[in-house]
This record gives structure tokens, sequence and C-alpha cells, in this order.
């Protein structure tokens, strides 16, 4: 069927999905950031710091190279969604090029610093410093960077940083007033450094916000993300499931899990990441980090687009790495097809997935299909059913004997246009050592079937992923909101029941069942 259509030239010119292409602004980031000052001035830190974030992913940001650590191959086709590393390389002039960057990083400190998140205050002025902020305005951040040191009483560092402001000051072009106003106040920050007894906890730091505390207290810790917690027992072949529920198999329901004994209420049973998580396009990728899905005050911006964010370094690395990186340039196009979520996830297993890894293990899976009992299927070599490897998304089940003529066909169109934006990324076909190739018949087949494959697995398999939000003065209002999606292998070995014995949530990317 996708062959058939593929070979249509009527299906090129009806399904070709059009460019959409989401660019950086400087105009559109200085309009966001004076914007953000008008609410910093009337000191309402929440609508500032959304402002500030609004510009900060804006404004052009240095060149970042990234590319994919060497994924170690095993004999059986097995392959793990966290290989790969990022390497940063940084271009041009940062003092000219990049300065609406770090004027939006510089004014967010100051919303931070107000709001006491000094770790992430230091940060943004770090980055602002380093990448083009005006050096006769050095100094302001500097001694902002020191108040933060000494409320949280880090004697040594807070002089350092004193120090360094002070002799920066005298090779800047100021008029002798304005330098001997700032010499004052650096002077007088040193003194109250060296005279205070930071490492007593008792006292109260001296470099508290001057903005009253109503409105400001507890604005990002509502935003705190707990970890997961930990799996008491898991299952020897089956990493991410407790040992309380073993997996079973019959003829006419499948796959599905059985308690091996009693199981108390609030058992936990299965913590698992699962291989692959997208937020749903059009609502919730610039509130919620596109690296771990928890949601995201104070982020940090993807270098090419303005459409995504992340919450730390570490997830930004990992995500431009294994799949944004590679989908960034189509991610607005995708977003304009408003086709699904289930084809959003399908698009983003296969590009973390890449094609040299597909044309390797295709082949066998399909072999497996062939060769093994069903209740097998996602099983490694080893005997281990790791939902982190590609081959337990692979076999879920399709239910393609129950879909009808028109839903296949439905189905293979959805797979066309997918595959026509991965052609069109120029990220997609690519050789194991990162050179873009042009796509065989073959080639084609191989990525249109394995979509083909998902867009009918997915829908029947993949989980919602969801936030729960908490009115705190109204429990019983409290709901649960659908942020996104994902592919989780263990997760989808449940069956429904109308009268279930266990629930699902999630914290950010990570799925429980209880």
């Amino acid at each position: 069927m996708f062959s058939y259509l593929w070979n249509l030239d009527e299906a090129h010119s009806c399904l070709t999905p059009q460019t959409v292409v989401l660019q950086k602004s400087d105009a559109e980031s200085e309009r966001l950031r004076i914007e953000g000052n008008k609410y910093y001035k009337k000191k309402l830190l929440e609508k500032a710091l959304r402002f500030y974030n609004e510009s900060i992913l804006y404004a052009t940001h240095p060149v970042l190279l990234f590319g994919r650590g060497k994924s170690e191959e095993k004999a059986d086709g097995q392959v793990t969604s966290a290989s790969g590393s990022a390497v940063y390389f940084e271009a041009g002039n940062s003092e000219i090029v990049y300065q609406p960057l770090a004027l939006g990083f510089a004014n967010r400190s100051a919303v931070l610093f107000e709001l006491n998140e000094y770790d992430k205050c230091v940060q943004d002025i770090e980055i602002a410093i380093s990448g083009g902020y005006p050096r006769i305005l050095h100094c302001k951040l500097l001694e902002r960077k020191a108040k933060c040191f000494i409320a949280q009483r880090r004697k040594a560092e807070a002089l350092q940083v004193i120090e360094t402001a002070l002799e920066t000051l005298l090779s800047l072009p100021l008029d002798e007033t304005k330098r001997k106003s700032s010499q004052d106040s650096l002077q007088q920050l040193y003194k109250q450094c060296q005279t205070q007894s930071l490492e007593d906890s008792s006292n109260t730091p001296t470099c508290k916000s001057d903005f009253p505390a109503s409105g400001v207290k507890g604005l990002l810790q509502k935003y705190k993300t707990p970890k997961p917690p930990l799996l008491p027992d898991p299952s020897a072949n089956i990493p991410s499931l407790s040992s309380t529920v073993q997996l079973a198999f019959s003829p006419t329901q499948g796959r599905f899990l059985v308690a091996e004994k009693d199981i108390l209420p609030g058992e936990v049973l299965i913590v698992e990441e699962g291989y692959s998580r997208v937020l749903h396009l059009d609502s919730h990728l610039k509130t919620h980090c596109s690296g771990c899905l928890a949601r995201c005050p104070i982020p940090l911006p993807c270098p090419c687009c303005p459409m995504v964010i992340f919450c730390s370094k570490e997830c930004q690395e990992r995500a431009l790495t294994l799949y944004h990186g590679q989908e960034c340039n189509t991610l607005a196009a995708l977003a304009a097809l408003d086709i699904g979520k289930n084809a959003v996830l399908a698009f983003r297993i296969l590009m973390q997935t890449t094609y040299s890894q597909l044309k390797e293990m295709v082949p066998i899976f399909q072999e497996e299909v062939l060769d093994m009992p069903a209740e097998k299927l996602g099983f490694n070599s080893n005997g281990i059913y790791d939902s982190s490897e590609y081959r337990t998304i692979f076999h879920l089940v399709t239910n393609k004997e129950s879909r009808s003529v028109s839903d296949l066909f439905k189905r293979c169109a959805m797979a066309f246009v997918l595959l026509k934006l991965l052609e069109k990324s120029h990220q997609f076909f690519v050789n194991a050592y990162g050179t873009v190739f042009t796509a065989t018949q073959e080639d084609i087949l191989l990525s249109g079937i394995t979509l083909f494959t998902h867009m009918m697995n997915l829908p029947c398999n993949a989980h919602s992923i969801a936030e729960l939000k908490i009115v705190e003065n109204n429990y019983q209002q409290s709901s649960s909101q659908e942020i996104g999606c994902g592919a989780f292998g263990v997760l989808s070995l449940t069956n429904h029941s109308c009268n279930p014995a266990a629930s699902r949530d999630h914290i950010a990317s990570f799925a429980l069942k209880m």
C-alpha cells in the first residue's frame, strides 16, 4: 500500500507538506524585553519573568554544533534511547552579534534575584557576561552576583567577585561621578561581606529583595518537580516492572499483567521513563521542557528556533543531540499540519532512532515477528524487556487485521506526509558518519513501512502524559491536564479495564503505575 502511494505523482503533489520556518528575531526579542521592563518597574515579577523568557527565546543565539556519540553496537541490534553526547562550538563575535540575548539574560537575572533564586540568577549573569552584555555595565551584574553569594553565605566567592568588579571599574570609560558612586557601593558591600559572619545560619542575609513578599513567595516553588520513586523490588527480566506482577499471555487478550501476590493500596508497580515522548505542539512547547517535560519557569532556549525550551543545560544538550537538533527545522511545519499527537510521536521516534540504526534493526525485528511467539516479542537476546530499547516499541501490537481498508489508507497517507517531512529536514537520511545521502527506493520503503507501523501501534499503545493542576484552596477542584504523550514499552503491557485496580500517574517524563 505504501509503495503504491509513494509511486503516485498525484500523492506527491497533494500530500507534500508546506515548509514553515519560525526564525529568531532580535527585533521581537527587544520588543519583548521592553515589555518585561515595564512589568519589572511595576514589581509584577511573574509577568516580567514571562516576557524576559520570551525575549531570550527570540534572541539570536551563538551557533552550537551537536554530534551523536558512537552508540554501542550489539549483535542482536539492541539500541537504547540515551546515546551520544553534544559538543558546543561558539562562532562569531558575541559582543556584537548576541547582545539581545545577553540583555535578556541580564534582565531576567534581576527578577531571579528578587525571587531569591540565587543559583539561577548567577547562571544568567554568567551567560550574559560571556555572551556580549555591554562591558560598561558589567559592574552592575558583578555586584548582583556578589549579593547572591552573600545571601548564600559564600563569603570567599563574594569577596572575589567584588574585587573583580572594582578592578573592572577602573578600566571603564565612566565619568568620575558615576565611577565614584559605583566604587562606594562596591566597597560598602566588600566591608559588609568581611564583617558579616556568613557561616552563622541564624544570620539573616542582608541582600533580600526590596519588593514586598506578597505575591513573590512560592512563585517558583509551585513549579518544583519531585523525583520519581524507586521501584523497591524490580522484576529480573522486566526492570521497569515490580516483581509482584508478572507478564501473562492468552490468544484472545494478548499480553497482560497479573498479580503474583496481594498488592496493597499505594504500592508502585511500574516506574518507567520509556523510549520517547513529546509535548503537544499547540499549547505546551513554551511552558514545559522539551527534554524531560517538566514545567519550566526559568528556561534555556533552543539555539536555532523560538519554539521550544529546556529546563537545564543537561536537558538542552540531550534533546539537541538525540532529536531536537534533527527535527528543529521541520517542527513548525509538523505543528502546522495538526495531524494528531501520535503522528508527532512517530516522527520523534524515527528521528531519535536514526535511519542508520533503523536500517540495521528493522529487518531483524521483521524476522522476529515471523519466528518468535507473540509473548516473547520485545525481549532482547539476553531475555530482558528493556523499555529504553527501540525493539519494545516496534513490536507493540498494531491490530492491523481489525482495521478497515479506509483506516489503513488514512494511516498510510499520514506516514507518507511524515516521510516527506523527514526528507525535507535533511537530517534523517544520514549515514553512521553524519553524511547526508539521497534516499533510494529501498530506504524510502523501509522508513515508510516503519512509520506506517507506528501509525497503527501508537494509537493502541501510546500513553498520554499529564500533570496535576492543584487548586490550593479547594483540592477537590484539582484536575489532571494532558501535556503530551509517550511510547512506554512496559506500560503498554497493561490492558484497559472499566473497573481498574491500578492508576497511572506521571512525574515529568516518568510514568508510574500504582
